[in-house]
């Protein structure tokens, strides 16, 4: 709990409000983040409209979960570009794609993790996105398909408490249907402005209706001040919206750790993963 004390500790008056009950969510918040699994769990970050931040929030979800869990945490780059999670997460110089050094058949933890590239929070790291081909080296690397990701992911999934995924951008219908059923909680980043998340909000239903009833979140990232105010003038389903506010190191030209974040940014981080770890549990 030292992490928590120190947020808790270097955190203004005016954002806990000074008060015992404010605190105690903060700590509920951690306390689900930690809490043991009793199967592995799927993340899958995605967005359906470019440049709103999935692959920063999916970072900072992963590297959060990975420092504060004691077992192993796996984050998954599948979106395409050369900023995507890894990136964000720490790997400016990503590991190739592949399953080099990793058993297709693992039978234990250390077969699993075996050459997988760690980030300083702990978090180990596969990128299954399609290498460039010949003609193409520099270009950014395109975005991995579902069946590629389940190639190369399934085999180890049992071995680690969590696995987060970086999608990327997945339009609505059979792209973020596949994305779903490959998650137990989908967090949908969107940008806080009304029209974004009403279209966030037209497709949470359709994804909690399928037949394994996966958890959805929607990130409401706030990129221009004020997104707030749009999030409060939706009407949304229970336990739906996460808000994440304005911060300058998410825009960051150079990886950023949490420390970077701002206090309000790092606690919207941690009760976003605590949603998306604890089905049932309310995001905002």
């Amino acid at each position: 709990m030292g992490a928590l004390g120190s947020l808790v500790r270097s955190a203004p008056a005016a954002l806990f409000g000074a008060t015992a009950a404010r605190t105690s969510v903060l700590r509920d918040a951690d306390r689900a983040v930690r809490a043991p699994l009793a199967l592995s769990r799927r993340i899958g970050f995605v967005q359906l409209a470019g440049g709103v931040g999935a692959s920063t929030t999916a970072a900072l979800v992963a590297n959060l979960v990975a420092h504060r869990r004691q077992g192993p945490v796996l984050g998954v780059d599948a979106a395409a570009g050369a900023r995507s999670m890894l990136w964000h997460a720490g790997l400016p110089d990503a590991p190739p794609a592949g399953t080099a050094g990793r058993r297709p058949d693992p039978v234990s933890a250390a077969d699993a993790t075996a050459g997988l590239v760690r980030t300083g929070s702990g978090l180990y790291t596969l990128d299954v996105r399609p290498a460039p081909e010949y003609d193409e080296q520099g270009s950014p690397p395109r975005q991995a398909t579902e069946s590629t990701w389940a190639d190369a992911v399934a085999p180890v999934t049992r071995f680690f408490d969590v696995v987060c995924t970086d999608w990327g951008v997945r339009l609505p219908g059979v792209d973020l249907t596949a994305v779903a059923y490959a998650s137990h909680a989908v967090c949908l980043v969107a940008r806080s402005d009304r029209a974004s998340l009403e279209r966030a909000v037209s497709v949470v239903d359709a994804l909690r209706s399928l037949e394994h009833a996966p958890v959805v979140v929607v990130a409401a990232v706030d990129l221009g001040a004020g997104g707030a105010r749009a999030v409060d003038a939706v009407r949304w389903p229970p336990g739906t919206v996460s808000t994440v506010p304005t911060d300058r190191a998410r825009r960051s030209d150079v990886p950023r750790s949490s420390r970077d974040l701002t206090v309000a940014t790092r606690t919207a981080h941690v009760r976003l993963a605590a949603a998306l770890l604890t089905p049932g549990r309310t995001a905002r």
